[in-house]
């Protein structure tokens, strides 16, 4: 689409987990759209650099380090955000990691512990403040969470990944229907492969090179032909996805969610 349309001029914007892989890509593709971006995550040089290549391009950005498993770093970043750019018109709940062992009988406790707590209470602490956020200020805003094509089906790969991501869609389908009558829209995006650094810790428990996870899940879900686009997709491509979610062109759409997976769900 052409950008200059400018669907988010001067939208306040927040992004968790805006500092790398599909994040910073949903960051660049507001910010190129004329909104006001917040990157919020916790690794510092992470979240500036997304800053600075936003600014360099002449959109508006700042970073506010952010934990989102615990609610008072929620607070921090709502209170900072909303000083600098008002209210909250979009949120999006982008924050999440994967477990170092995948085996649902293998993980630890802590371990499993600690996914659910940036997957499933992290999306739910700042989901809900931002919508307390938008409803205090009549805004008619849009949330917009982040799940999984692992969160239909693990296929034996993950144990408290897959299941806190199937959380996240619930947990958005719940929250659509009570702030529906406040004319806030919420919905999910479930990308299929996308090349992140979230595959590091499961290239580490197979033993295989960092970055080749991803080009080995393509090459096998096609020779068994569950991805109909034989690729892996691009954090733009889920970045699109999302804004359109966000955009007045959904207007119409609220509790979804949309796989941006190359047709791999159309078999799970």
């Amino acid at each position: 689409m052409n950008l200059a349309a400018q669907r988010f001029k001067d939208m306040h914007i927040i992004i968790t987990g805006g500092g790398t892989g599909i994040g910073r890509g949903i960051a660049h593709r507001f910010a190129a759209e004329g909104g006001r971006i917040v990157v919020a995550c916790r690794n510092s040089t992470n979240g500036e650099q997304v800053v600075k290549e936003i600014q360099d391009k002449g959109g508006t950005a700042m970073y506010i380090q952010t934990d989102v498993k615990h609610e008072e770093s929620i607070a921090v970043l709502i209170s900072k955000a909303t000083e600098a750019f008002g209210p909250v018109h979009i949120a999006v709940s982008n924050a999440g990691i994967t477990e170092n062992v995948s085996s649902g009988l293998d993980i630890t406790l802590e371990e499993w512990d600690r996914v659910y707590a940036v997957n499933a209470r992290g999306s739910f602490l700042f989901c809900r403040a931002c919508a307390q956020n938008m409803m205090d200020n009549t805004i008619k805003g849009a949330i917009i969470t982040l799940s999984t094509l692992m969160a239909r089906s693990g296929k034996g790969m993950s144990g408290a990944y897959a299941s806190s991501k199937a959380a996240v869609i619930m947990f958005t389908k719940n929250l659509a229907k009570c702030l529906a009558p406040m004319g806030i829209r919420v919905n999910c995006v479930s990308p299929g492969v996308v090349a992140t650094a979230i595959y590091s810790a499961v290239e580490d428990e197979m033993m295989m090179e960092r970055g080749s996870f991803a080009d080995w899940l393509v090459e096998e879900s096609v020779k068994s032909g569950q991805l109909l686009i034989p690729r892996a997709g691009q954090p733009e491509e889920i970045a699109a996805a999302v804004a359109f979610l966000a955009s007045e062109e959904a207007s119409y759409i609220t509790a979804q969610n949309l796989s941006v997976d190359g047709g791999m769900d159309w078999c799970w």
